[in-house]
């Protein structure tokens, strides 16, 4: 083993800011050189740790060293091998292109360090970057990193335990929260009818986008008053999925005013092919429902600017603070653990809490419980517009909200 200089064009006369460590491997009966840039004293630390890990065993020889950007695409490949969505596939590969790839891409990944990977981030942060992008960054970074840990190419994961970034509340982010009871009954009755059974469906059952825009008449039972979740549509890669998780495979139940909704949407429709399907008979766009059905209908009901999503978290908010438990409120939105009800969702339970608060005081005062009211006045009344979907249908049996 040796150390011998390797000066640059650019080191001073007397200087020298790289090295080249000689090791010899027994494994391969063969000397390796490793190129270390720093001080001396840099290329006798290197040294000393190979050593270290050539006694126990846990070498890697320079001919099985990779880089960041070959062990990044081998990630990306296994990624898509194990049918991962499209959209996650593309959001590693947008974060590694536009954040990490030009900054780690050519070094050996065994070498990158934690201070080095800290001191990126910290730079990403004074040019600009949300703690959004931040955090996504990093979780790519530790998902390739683990990636490179299970292949065997690095012996630890210098991102273990690497903390996210906090704060960034006043920065731009997607507006994701829950609405309020009042507020769903304003977006339901300000909902045309052509839009009531989807908006209903994503509210009242709490089935994501993906999987109402692949829902097939074939899965629906309006007999039974269920629906069967079998798929998901995946609009980036324009495809069908498997549910989100093994537990999103299920049968949920629907309420007697979604029933007629659904009817009543069936009949305009067919009852053929997708439920809610474009022109083409294709699963919908959800940039076109967002801008042709949501932000139109947000405006009408005058809630507030959350997303499309936020229904979902809606109906886990509406469940549990209705004294539902979390274990039914989980299997209904496909979750196999009914902990992630509270703890992903536990920012939704405000408007319970404040409805706890009244249901308490009117209770020890021996009065009616009042309903608050949103900003900008009553909402129309949802009543009149579940008059109006029972009288479509007579006979049929409308449940509560």
């Amino acid at each position: 083993m040796a150390i011998v200089k390797a000066p640059t064009k650019t080191d001073l006369s007397g200087k020298c800011s790289r090295w080249r460590v000689i090791l010899y491997n027994p494994s391969t009966h063969k000397q390796e050189w490793h190129t270390v840039s720093g001080s001396k004293r840099d290329a006798q630390t290197f040294e000393r740790q190979q050593k270290t890990r050539l006694a126990s065993g846990i070498y890697i020889a320079k001919h099985e060293r990779r880089t960041f950007a070959d062990v990044a695409e081998m990630f990306i490949k296994e990624r898509q091998a194990r049918a991962r969505r499209a959209g996650t596939v593309y959001v590693y590969r947008n974060v590694l292109k536009s954040h990490l790839l030009r900054v780690f891409g050519s070094r050996e990944v065994g070498s990158i360090r934690r201070s080095d990977i800290a001191d990126h981030f910290q730079r990403m942060r004074e040019k600009g970057a949300s703690v959004q992008t931040v955090n996504r960054t990093l979780r790519t970074m530790k998902a390739v990193l683990f990636f490179a840990l299970e292949r065997e190419l690095v012996e630890r994961n210098v991102m273990q335990r690497f903390r996210p970034f906090e704060g960034g509340k006043d920065e731009p982010h997607v507006n994701r929260g829950a609405f309020s009871e009042v507020e769903v009954q304003a977006i339901l009755a300000a909902a045309r009818p052509n839009e009531r059974a989807l908006i209903g469906l994503l509210c009242l059952t709490g089935l994501r986008p993906g999987e109402a825009y692949a829902l097939d008449w074939s899965a629906v039972d309006l007999q039974a008053g269920s629906v069967r979740v079998l798929r998901s549509w995946d609009h980036r890669g324009q495809t069908f999925v498997a549910p989100k998780t093994k537990a999103g495979e299920r049968v949920v139940p629907l309420s007697g005013w979604l029933v007629a909704e659904l009817e009543a949407h069936c009949e305009r429709v067919g009852g053929e092919g997708l439920v809610f399907a474009n022109r083409n008979g294709k699963p919908m766009n959800p940039s076109n429902v967002r801008r042709d059905i949501w932000l139109p209908l947000r405006k009408r009901a005058g809630v507030r600017s959350l997303d499309l999503y936020s229904l979902r978290h809606t109906f886990a908010s509406l469940g549990r603070t209705a004294g539902e438990s979390a274990f039914n409120v989980a299997r209904m939105m496909g979750h196999a653990r009914s902990m992630l009800v509270d703890s992903v969702y536990a920012h939704t339970m405000q408007s319970g809490m404040a409805s706890v608060a009244e249901s308490v005081t009117a209770r020890a005062l021996g009065m009616k419980p009042q309903l608050r009211v949103i900003e900008g006045g009553n909402p129309p009344d949802i009543r009149e517009a579940l008059d109006n979907s029972s009288a479509r249908k007579p006979g049929k049996a409308v449940g509560n909200l």
